[in-house]
């Protein structure tokens, strides 16, 4: 132990540091502390502002400091509680704080949270915590973002260019509203829902906002239109390669006997035949039926189906509907817009296929008989599958894959329009050829599958957004990254 009797130390090592006090410093394994005590006369209440001066009491404060030579730095700071004389507070007492050394609630300097929130603006929370290891400075993942979220908002300037879009406070319950820059890529405010009035009332404070880049939400659109009618609006693209990607998968939904053909004619004729088919053929026991009654799948599909559809009738909008029965808004917006038959086929491609214990006498025979038993027929491919061989390039499918599409096309003509719509409208997003949307319009309403058509009409709706999302180089890319952070831990 090292006693200290003036103040040449604190000055070297601390300068911006007044009216302190050093009792000892010492050393202690890989840390050096030193004693210090406040030397100012009187302290100012943080809640009246009245100053005090007469002491109550006395306590130890232990506080981390920045590293000085390799090792770590604590101090133990024996501060003053005085009482607080102003009779019209409730307070009664106020702990005295040192300036540029404490602040409340803080066990560590002020000089050494910057440091924590320097590393942590830099490589973020855990790499952080990391890297704090090295300098030496004992920290964690958790108290770098609790310092990083005690700076304040940094200042921002007229926002021109809005990303608007949706995030989850609580996934299939609780929904916010995010708003972006997109020209800075910073966020600019979070909204408590997601409701027209809300981003009204928001757009309607900020009318420097020239360009709003959104998703089809109709909510943001009819907010926009409602008080920004001058400002652009951009449909993203992605968004909008999406809904043509369900349209296709519709599409393909509603062929499925077409898929049902191309795998009928992958069979194999059997190389020998059984001696007595009839006989054989009486030990397959009768085909089950494809929807049980009491199948809990297609009950629940019928219950949500029937739920839905009464809540729309009813004057219920999507989004109410959503959050009343905890389902997200493109599922309630699936179950309006498709049929029931529909969706029932999609839920049944899903279920586990049991039913081959039916077939078990007939396979065993076959065997015992040492007949070969005829090759399965080829699988159905799903239609999700098939929608994203057609959306995706053809140069980057495999061989395989393409040979597979290409089989399914030429036993289905419909689904070979729906690509071909497909790609001619993917190349008119990548490109940004708004101007030909126009004509590309008019193929798929005259030429195009009734899914594809549908999709068509719903860009009719919201005509000039799509051309411009088409056109500009803008997009809520910014704001649906910014959105997915409330399905991932913070800065980590």
């Amino acid at each position: 132990m090292v006693f200290v009797r003036d103040e040449w130390f604190w000055n070297l090592v601390w300068p911006d540091v007044e009216r302190l006090g050093i009792d000892a410093v010492g050393a202690v394994g890989d840390a050096v502390w030193v004693g210090l005590h406040a030397r100012q006369p009187a302290v100012a209440c943080p809640s009246c502002g009245v100053t005090a001066s007469r002491v109550h009491s006395t306590y130890m404060r232990r506080l981390a400091d920045r590293p000085l030579g390799g090792r770590r730095v604590l101090l133990r700071l024996r501060s003053r509680r005085f009482f607080c004389d102003n009779g019209l507070r409730s307070r009664r007492t106020t702990a005295e704080q040192v300036l540029c050394l404490t602040t409340r609630y803080r066990r560590r300097t002020t000089a050494l949270a910057r440091l924590v929130q320097a590393i942590g603006l830099t490589v973020g929370g855990r790499a952080g915590a990391r890297l704090a290891g090295y300098l030496p400075v004992q920290t964690s993942r958790d108290v770098i973002l609790r310092e990083l979220r005690r700076l304040p908002d940094p200042p921002s300037a007229q926002v021109t260019v809005l990303g608007i879009d949706e995030f989850a406070f609580r996934r299939g319950a609780t929904y916010g509203t995010v708003l972006i820059d997109v020209e800075t890529r910073r966020p600019i405010d979070l909204l408590p829902d997601r409701t027209a009035d809300k981003v009204a009332s928001w757009l309607a404070d900020h009318p420097e906002i020239k360009v709003i880049s959104r998703d089809r939400c109709s909510t943001f659109s009819q907010a926009a239109a409602r008080v920004a009618p001058e400002a652009i609006q951009v449909a993203d693209r992605w968004h909008l390669l999406h809904s043509l990607a369900r349209a296709v998968e519709r599409t393909a939904h509603q062929h499925r006997a077409c898929l049902r053909k191309d795998a009928e004619t992958g069979e194999t004729d059997q190389s020998q035949e059984p001696s007595d088919p009839t006989t054989l053929a009486a030990l397959i026991g009768p085909p089950e039926p494809s929807d049980p009654p009491d199948g809990q799948l297609p009950a629940r599909v019928r219950q949500w189906h029937i739920d839905i559809h009464q809540l729309h009738e009813r004057g219920w909008t999507i989004s109410a509907i959503a959050d009343r029965l905890g389902r997200d808004r493109k599922t309630v917006r699936h179950y309006l817009t498709t049929d029931l038959d529909q969706i029932l086929a999609s839920a049944r491609e899903r279920r586990p296929n049991g039913h081959i214990h039916r077939f078990k006498p007939y396979l065993q025979q076959r065997f015992r008989a040492g007949t070969a038993i005829p090759e399965p027929p080829r699988p159905i491919s799903s239609p999700r599958r098939i929608t994203t061989w057609i959306m995706r390039h053809p140069d980057t499918l495999t061989e395989s894959q393409r040979d597979q599409i290409d089989r399914i096309l030429y036993a289905c003509p419909d689904l070979t329009t729906a690509r071909d719509l497909a790609h001619e409208f993917s190349a008119i997003t990548r490109e940004r050829r708004g101007h030909d949307l126009t004509g590309w319009m008019t193929q798929a309403l005259d030429n195009g599958p009734s899914p594809i058509q549908g999709f068509a009409a719903f860009l009719q709706n919201d005509w000039d957004a799509v051309v411009n999302g088409l056109t500009l180089p803008r997009s809520s890319g910014a704001a649906e990254g910014w959105s997915s952070l409330s399905r991932r831990e913070p800065m980590s």
